[in-house]
């Protein structure tokens, strides 16, 4: 027996005057119309949400290219301050040749066991032009040059620190040495008798003078010559009034014949300070410092120590 085929009619109904129209459509049409119908909403409610995913990963592309650039902008300016912190580094480096050449040590000459390093222009790996002019620079290409540049530095920072401290060291015991070396006079007058043989005015025997006798009027301010520590203050026969004072780097000095002393014993005083005046105490003719100088046990002449011109004050 033959299966009879199925349809749907349609029926068309103009208005009540016009003619109806009937429209015969097999089954398996509408089936395929409405899979079709459901398949293209599918795929239309794909491709919409696609396309809503790739427009939000398009305005994040478009941010992220805008960090990126903002990054490059800062990696730069990074990078140029470093090139700054090299360039004033070998300014330091300059400064220390100098500090080396002022301290005595080195004669201004660097060694390479001394030296701060490389750097400078010459050695200084340029990063990139600074106006991109639109090239694509890789971050983490710069970070890692700005990454060895700074590890260079501070190695360099670290030597020059070492080496500045050594100089200050340097320099520091250099005025140490200075302020106990009696290098300045007592007082401004005039030598009546120098270091060496001489007649003595009240034995009238030729006998060696150990000291410089400085004519100054009475009561004028007498300064150490050195920096120390008072080991003497007081009356000793021939000398009068004396203050001795004697330091670490193995110089004593000796100030005799004064009206007044103005320190005591173990008092440390510095270079310059005023100690006493100026008198005739003791075996003298007449106001003047009888000064002595002692090194290590022996007296040396005053003058030849001395950095200062001696005049009449």
């Amino acid at each position: 027996m033959k299966k009879k085929a199925k349809f749907f009619t349609l029926i068309v109904i103009p208005d009540s005057h016009g003619k109806v129209h009937r429209l015969v459509i097999p089954r398996f049409v509408i089936i395929i119309i409405v899979i079709g119908l459901i398949i293209g909403s599918f795929t239309l409610s794909y491709f919409i949400n696609e396309y809503r995913v790739m427009r939000e990963k398009l305005v994040y592309l478009n941010d992220l290219e805008k960090i990126t650039k903002m990054q490059q902008k800062r990696i730069l300016s990074l990078a140029e301050k470093v090139k700054q912190f090299n360039d004033t580094m070998e300014k330091l480096k300059k400064m220390e040749a100098r500090l080396r050449a002022l301290a005595g040590v080195g004669g201004g000459e660097i060694s390479k066991q001394e030296s701060l390093g490389e750097g400078g222009p010459e050695k200084y790996t340029l990063l990139v032009d600074p106006d991109l002019n639109g090239d694509k620079v890789s971050s983490l290409g710069l970070i890692k040059k700005i990454e060895s540049n700074v590890s260079i530095l501070e190695d360099t920072a670290k030597l020059q620190e070492k080496n500045l401290s050594k100089i200050q060291g340097i320099i520091q015991a250099k005025k140490d040495l200075f302020a106990c070396t009696p290098n300045i006079f007592p007082v401004q007058g005039w030598i009546s008798s120098g270091y060496g043989p001489r007649i003595n005015p009240f034995t009238h025997k030729r006998e060696m003078h150990r000291a410089i006798d400085i004519v100054a009027p009475w009561g004028t301010p007498i300064k150490a010559a050195c920096q120390g520590r008072v080991s003497y203050a007081g009356w000793k026969r021939f000398y009068g009034l004396v203050v001795e004072i004697q330091n670490s780097y193995g110089y004593s000095t000796i100030y005799g014949h004064m009206s007044k002393i103005l320190v005591k014993r173990g008092q440390v005083v510095k270079k310059g300070q005023v100690i006493g005046r100026v008198g005739s105490s003791g075996r003298s003719t007449g106001p003047h410092v009888h000064f002595e100088v002692w090194y290590k046990g022996k007296t040396l002449n005053p003058l030849n120590l001395m950095v200062e011109p001696l005049g009449s004050s």
